[in-house]
């Protein structure tokens, strides 16, 4: 059974937007969003690593913002390693990794603070109406939000009919919930045409 959820806007400052969901009068959700600052949340840049940081085991990537963004060994995909083919990945070490100079793709999980860059990942992720498409990760997945067993089983055994690319993943996304396989599809050809011109 669902939870009752209510959205309040508070929209009367043209300088500063604010949206709150509550999940039985208890607050699940917040967002601001400031007309001065641009968001970058989800954008993804062609950066490069300006500084490795041994000791932080991370590097801090120029994607051209004022601040360089800070990306963890966590985050770093291994088609970015120096060694392609490490013996053990678990032991591979952030100046092991990547170099200063190199170029890579990213894109921003956090927004840069007033105090801290943007927190960046290799790992792309592309969101669509019904699916997320997630780029170099053999992953496939239901929103937690749909909660029915039989109905997360259904979307689970249809998102294995799609076709996804072997070396890429999708989640089915709340909206997705009683969703088809030619609408699902649909959207995994326009995520992947998105992925393709990027």
């Amino acid at each position: 059974m669902s939870r009752p959820r209510k959205m309040l806007i508070n929209a009367a400052d043209p300088e500063e937007f604010r949206v709150a969901i509550l999940e039985e009068g208890l607050l699940s959700e917040f967002a601001l969003e400031a007309a001065s600052r641009a968001q970058t949340k989800g954008n993804i840049y062609k950066g490069v690593v300006a500084n490795v940081e041994p000791s932080l085991q991370a590097a801090f990537v120029n994607y051209g913002s004022t601040r360089h963004g800070f990306l963890p060994l966590s985050e770093v995909h291994p088609e970015y390693y120096q060694d392609k083919k490490p013996k053990d990945r678990s032991k591979v070490r952030i100046q092991q990794a990547l170099k200063k100079g190199q170029e890579i793709m990213v894109q921003v999980i956090k927004e840069e603070s007033a105090t801290k860059g943007a927190y960046l990942s290799t790992y792309v992720s592309l969101p669509g109406r019904y699916l997320v498409l997630l780029v170099k990760q053999s992953h496939l997945g239901i929103s937690r939000k749909i909660e029915q067993e039989d109905e997360r089983q259904r979307l689970k055994e249809l998102a294995q009919k799609l076709g996804v690319p072997s070396e890429m993943g999708v989640i089915v996304r709340t909206v997705g919930e009683q969703g088809k396989q030619r609408t699902l599809a649909k959207d995994l050809n326009f995520l992947l045409k998105v992925w393709k011109d990027i």
